[in-house]
């Protein structure tokens, strides 16, 4: 196997970082640094499955998933910091080529679904509700009315954290009522747009939902298409999107 490495294009350089969003993905130290008035990279391109394996390694990972056939390929390359590449690289070992990998996977399946945020939108009525939760512009006094925290344990499973779902319980509880209400007054001035908008998060829910699974991803990805879409706040985007999964827009009850 020939020994030669690939140079990459600027572009795929640009790519590699922004998947890791600037950070080793093992230590989270910063992989370019300013010191001198100067930008400084402490970073390595990392092949995932190595890019000239010896006898032992191709043993050793013989029968592993790889994300590329071609070793070059940026799908197998990522970057980190010269310290978790050296241990990562020296010895390689099976548990730690699973563990790049499955980070890698979920990077690239990140990027896959946010690059699809643009196909998907909403409608520009979503913004008046966003900037009334964000300006606290609003009337308080009916919470706790309508909130059935069973509604929620019902749809939550194993893969959301505790904290994101008690997150979504308080949603819930605060802000369900004042939400509902605005859609009501969205309707009152343009027939059915309240149902419009439920079906545009049902219809990227279910595409997300096709692509991923892990409820706490879902979650995730729905708030940052909605904040990216409006620009206006992310709590508030936060909220919204909880409003939908006490309606039943995002998330189907949990069967045994």
């Amino acid at each position: 196997m020939s020994n030669a490495r690939k140079k990459y294009t600027e572009n795929q350089y640009i790519i590699l970082f922004n998947e890791v969003d600037g950070l080793c993905p093992i230590c989270s130290i910063k992989l370019i640094y300013e010191k001198a008035n100067k930008l400084n990279k402490r970073v390595n391109l990392a092949h995932i499955y190595p890019h000239s394996p010896t006898l032992e390694e191709a043993k050793l990972l013989e029968n592993v998933e790889r994300l590329s056939d071609d070793v070059d390929n940026i799908k197998n390359i990522i970057w980190l910091c010269p310290n978790c590449h050296e241990k990562f690289d020296k010895p390689r070992t099976l548990e730690g080529y699973n563990e790049i990998l499955n980070i890698k996977k979920k990077i690239l399946q990140k990027r896959e679904i946010e690059e699809e945020f643009n196909s998907y939108q909403i409608e520009e009525e979503i913004k008046k509700i966003l900037n009334i939760l964000s300006e606290d512009s609003y009337d308080n006094e009916e919470a706790n009315l309508e909130f059935n925290p069973i509604t929620i344990d019902s749809k939550l499973n194993e893969t959301i954290k505790p904290l994101t779902k008690n997150k979504i319980k308080n949603n819930v509880r605060d802000f369900f009522h004042i939400v509902k209400k605005e859609f009501k007054n969205i309707d009152a001035i343009k027939v059915n747009k309240a149902t419009l908008i439920a079906q545009q998060i049902k219809v990227f829910y279910l595409k997300t939902m096709d692509k991923n699974s892990n409820q706490e991803d879902i979650f995730n990805y729905l708030v940052s298409w909605l904040n990216k879409k409006t620009q206006i706040s992310e709590d508030a985007s936060s909220i919204v999107i909880s409003y939908f999964i006490q309606n039943c827009e995002v998330f189907d009850v949990v069967t045994e």
